[in-house]
């Protein structure tokens, strides 16, 4: 079977402008997103995993500055330093944001703003069918036909994601963009968004990009695994192999960092901080914090190439793959 790409990058680069020029966040990123898989873009906060995802979602600000190329659902959308999203973003992808009082009216019911969503996308349904596909979202995120009446105040804060998720389906999206959609739950509440997320995925035919900085919720959820350190991708492929035996440094940190079941041991770190925009090192971005640096890596950037079953950026593999 030929493969389906519903998001494809090239050579994509994303920055913001400020009173000095412009911090670019993301460079050179080459991605591609298969249709109706789980992909999940994992790193620490500030590695610019959310900005590729407001990128996908054509909610990038005003002041964003482009170079590239990006292609959703094959229209492109992002070209060099033009950008454009008119029928693909929130119809074709949408975004579950981090929190989900962001997504939802304090002063409207959410039957009210499930049924607006409705009414936007398939104006010619009648009033009686607007609410009974309403409910059938509600119903399809396990909520009662009572939080139809219900104000956002009302609702837990799992109840609050699920209503969210249940706001993002309202067009029939192909792509969902879920932002942190598990961060500030309990460990049971995480894991019961992120299986939501999944049967919705799998049921709707979905293509579902995950970011998260949880590796333990991106080895439950995911399909493909793609790694983002300073704005590159260090590291991609199938989960959960990936998951299981990393190749680059800084997924094998952030493995080692997972605390673990019954053990007493003190929790593993990485040492230092993610670079800020516009200051990122030379050479390879993740040597001050590697503990495999040597010369080249402070010195030259790694090209991103193939080693196995996935794609690496490290010096190791490209030695490796020569000899």
């Amino acid at each position: 079977m030929a493969l389906v790409l519903v998001v494809r990058s090239e050579e994509l680069g994303i920055g913001y402008e400020h009173d000095e020029g412009v911090a670019w966040v993301v460079e050179d990123l080459d991605l591609e997103v298969e249709h109706g898989v789980v992909t999940c873009l994992i790193g620490e906060s500030g590695c610019g995993k959310s900005t590729i995802g407001n990128a996908i979602s054509g909610l990038l600000p005003p002041y964003a500055r482009t170079y590239g190329r990006l292609v959703v659902a094959d229209r492109v959308v992002i070209d060099g330093d033009k950008m454009n999203f008119t029928g693909v973003r929130g119809k074709v992808v949408v975004r579950i944001a981090q929190d989900p009082a962001s997504a939802l009216n304090p002063y409207l019911t959410i039957g009210e703003q499930l049924s607006t969503a409705i009414r936007t996308h398939f104006p010619g349904l009648s009033e009686h069918d607007v609410r009974s596909k309403a409910l059938e979202l509600l119903s399809d995120v396990m909520l009662g036909e009572d939080v139809y009446d219900r104000y956002p105040h009302q609702l837990s804060g799992g109840m609050k994601r699920r209503a969210a998720i249940a706001l993002a389906l309202a067009p029939e999206p192909e792509v969902i963009v879920a932002d942190e959609p598990t961060s500030a739950l309990d460990a049971y509440l995480k894991y019961a968004v992120a299986s939501l997320l999944k049967k919705l995925q799998r049921e709707w035919e979905l293509t579902l990009v995950f970011i998260t900085h949880d590796v333990s919720i991106a080895r439950y959820i995911c399909d493909q695994v793609v790694v983002v350190y300073a704005g590159r991708i260090v590291e991609e492929g199938a989960s959960p192999r990936c998951l299981e035996s990393p190749s680059h440094p800084y997924l094998e940190l952030l493995l080692k960092a997972l605390p673990k079941r019954f053990s007493k041991d003190r929790l593993a770190d990485i040492p230092g901080m993610p670079p800020r925009p516009g200051m990122y090192p030379t050479g390879c971005k993740f040597h001050p914090r590697c503990p495999y640096v040597f010369e080249r890596c402070r010195q030259e950037e790694p090209p991103i190439i193939k080693a196995g079953d996935r794609l690496v950026r490290c010096w190791r593999y490209y030695e490796q793959s020569l000899t």
